[in-house]
């Protein structure tokens, strides 16, 4: 029997039919970006630890010989006479297959464990295991009770290899057999969209919610508004349903007295305009500030399994910072740190920074993030608390600055340092950078960097690239305040 249908295919029906009818019938146009693998990635490490702490002794369902015989295997160790836990156990129903992370029998029947590498239980994972009930419910065999494992981000690791209390589980037995009627009712239509040609449906928010479609790309319609509705910054569903359905497609045609928002009218008059807008009073806030000057990014991983003892699951850990420097109007160097060994590069990190920024000197950054970050590490080094508190003192924080007093309609209602930096200095571009162009990627590259079947070729690359993209970040701060205080 050909099985039509996954439970990750029926989730993607149940966001947009046209993804899911693009899936099966076009997967030559699938393309997941960098983030999604990573995601994935992690979700692999997450669910092996969980088949160890929460099910050991267990086997594992391979598909080396096909799915036929993973449902087979699957069906024969559950009914031999001492069945054991199984992973990624295999069963089809009704043109429906599931793959269940964990299954373990038990005398009154199957606890089926579905392993996420969240920190909570989301509403898409209660779809995913209705498909695995249904599916397995449907062969006629009991399912005692459906579990959701995450995260859970309290947990410090203690060193050693020791992850025990890394997960916590959550049984959501009834809200999924509350669900089985939809599920059933979404698995008809699913297979009906398979059937027909590919559905007509606009962009919309089920674009990016609850995941980012791969698809994006083929939906954009080429001849959309050049300055959308969703370049408002912030804007509400019901605001831009309103904005549509009074038959405004382009920020231009909104009319003068239409929006309500003080933020939202600024955007839409400089965007009419066509000219950028520089409000009077960054010049004097930003040329009052004395020198030396510190111009200062940090680069962090987010791991989901963390690896130094005394770390958290997804805490945002430094491993570069890139500090420009500017002793005197003019006169500036370049200052960095990059630990690629492997090894918890924080307290390192910790000690140069506090060594490049010397005491005294206004610190430049774009946003709350590196003072957070600093934060984070007086709690791990107390020892360095009044060394660090005293950067924390000096931050001069420019994104609140430049929102308040700069807007160009090339922004497109962002502030980011990407979105300001092509209209305040063009002559920057991070789409020249090689390899990493975005924090995203930098983390992917340090990843990579630090895997142990990395070569030291690549290394070494990755290292060239990561260094470029940081240094760029805080050429940004430099060029932009430059052209704030009238330097430009």
């Amino acid at each position: 029997m050909t099985h039509k249908l996954s439970k990750s295919k029926i989730l993607s029906g149940i966001q947009c039919p046209k993804r899911l009818w693009l899936e099966v019938h076009r997967p030559d146009l699938l393309e997941y970006d960098q983030s999604t693998l990573a995601r994935m990635n992690s979700g692999h490490q997450v669910g092996e630890l969980a088949c160890i702490y929460l099910a050991p002794g267990g086997q594992y369902i391979g598909l080396e010989n096909g799915f036929g015989h993973a449902l087979e295997e699957t069906g024969k160790l559950l009914d031999s006479d001492a069945p054991k836990p199984l992973y990624e156990a295999t069963f089809a129903h009704d043109g429906v297959l599931v793959r269940s992370d964990i299954v373990i029998p038990t005398k009154s029947g199957l606890l089926v464990t579905e392993v996420k590498s969240s920190t909570s239980v989301k509403q898409y994972h209660l779809w995913d295991c209705a498909v695995q009930y249904m599916v397995i419910n449907g062969l006629g065999r009991n399912v005692r009770g459906i579990q959701v494992a995450t995260i859970d981000s309290s947990f410090v690791y203690p060193g050693d290899g020791d992850y025990q209390g890394l997960m916590r589980v959550e049984d959501v037995t009834d809200e999924v057999l509350k669900l089985q009627p939809e599920i059933h009712e979404w698995t008809r239509q699913c297979l009906d969209t398979l059937q027909g040609a590919i559905p007509e449906v606009d962009p919309g928010v089920h674009c990016t919610t609850p995941f980012g479609c791969p698809f994006s790309e083929i939906c954009a319609p080429e001849d959309g508004p050049e300055f959308p509705l969703e370049c408002l910054p912030r804007i509400r569903d019901h605001l831009l349903e309103q904005l549509r359905q009074e038959g405004f497609q382009d920020i231009r045609d909104i009319p003068e007295d239409r929006l309500q928002s003080s933020n939202h009218e600024r955007v839409r008059r400089v965007t009419v305009s066509g000219r950028p807008e520089l409000l009077p009073g960054a010049e004097s806030t930003l040329g009052s500030l004395p020198y030396p000057r510190y111009f200062l990014d940090f680069e962090t991983a987010q791991l989901a399994v963390p690896v130094w003892a005394g770390t958290r699951p997804y805490q945002q850990l430094p491993f570069q910072w890139s500090c420009h420097v500017e002793d005197a109007p003019g006169r500036i160097r370049h200052l960095e740190f990059l630990d690629l060994t492997g090894d918890s590069p924080l307290l390192e990190f910790a000690r140069s920074l506090i060594a490049a920024c010397g005491q005294s000197g206004p610190i430049f950054v774009y946003g709350n993030f590196e003072a957070r970050i600093l934060r984070e590490l007086m709690a791990m080094f107390p020892d360095l608390t009044a060394w660090l508190d005293g950067l924390v003192q000096r931050i001069v924080d420019v994104l609140p600055i430049v929102r308040q007093h700069y807007y160009h309609p090339h922004m497109y209602g962002s502030w980011s340092i990407k979105a300001v930096l092509p209209c305040l200095a063009p002559d920057l571009d991070y789409s020249r950078l090689d390899g990493v162009q975005d924090g995203g990627q930098a983390q992917e590259a340090y990843a990579e960097a630090v895997d142990p079947k990395t070569t030291s070729h690549r290394k070494k690359e990755l290292q060239r690239n990561l260094s470029a993209y940081c240094k760029m970040d805080t050429l940004a701060l430099v060029k932009i305040i430059e052209a704030l205080s009238g330097n430009k």
